[in-house]
C-alpha cells in the first residue's frame, strides 16, 4: 500500500547570488573605482595647483573679509611647516585655529617672520592639504573657511 498526501511540497528558490557573490562583486567595483580615482583625483589636484594664485612665498593665496576689513591668506610655509601670512597684518591678539588631518592647533600671530605660527607639526610641502582656518580676535570669530594649501610645484612643472 502507498501513502499519497496531498500536501504540496514546496521547493524554495534558490538565489541568484549569495551574499559572499554580492561581497565579491562589492569588493571587485570598490577596488577598481579606487584604482581609476587616484590618478584622476591626483591630475585635477595638480592642475588646480598649477593654476592657483601664488604669494610671495610661494604659498597658495586668497582673498577675504575678516572683521568687515578686506585681507589676503597666503597658506605658505616656514620650512615644513604651515605658516600662513595675512596681509594687512592683524591686530596684536589675534589667532588663528588651524584644522587640518594632522589635527587642530591655534597660532599666534609673530611679528618677528610676519606670520601666523609657524605650526608644530612638520608637513610635506609638496603635497597638498585642505585646511579649515578660523581667524579670532578676543573671543569673537571673524573669518571662517575651508581653502586648499597647494603644496609647491616642482621645477619641471610649468
Amino acid at each position: 500500500m502507498h501513502t499519497y498526501s496531498d500536501e504540496p511540497v514546496l521547493i524554495k528558490n534558490s538565489r541568484r547570488f549569495s551574499t559572499k557573490h554580492w561581497i565579491a562583486i562589492i569588493l571587485t567595483l570598490g577596488l577598481a573605482g579606487g584604482t581609476v580615482y587616484i590618478p584622476i583625483n591626483n591630475t585635477i589636484m595638480a592642475e588646480r595647483a598649477h593654476d592657483a594664485k601664488r604669494g610671495a612665498h610661494g604659498g597658495s593665496i586668497y582673498a577675504i573679509t575678516a572683521g568687515g576689513k578686506p585681507h589676503t591668506i597666503e597658506l605658505a610655509w616656514n620650512q615644513s611647516r604651515f605658516a600662513p601670512i595675512l596681509v594687512p597684518p592683524p591686530s596684536p591678539g589675534t589667532t588663528l585655529k588651524l584644522n587640518s588631518r594632522h589635527g587642530t592647533e591655534t597660532l599666534n600671530w609673530d611679528n618677528t617672520l610676519s606670520c601666523f605660527g609657524p605650526a608644530a607639526k612638520e608637513v610635506d610641502a609638496f603635497t597638498h592639504y585642505q585646511l579649515t582656518l578660523e581667524l579670532n580676535e578676543g573671543g569673537r570669530t571673524l573669518w571662517r573657511d575651508t581653502l586648499w594649501a597647494y603644496g609647491y610645484q616642482e621645477a619641471h612643472d610649468h
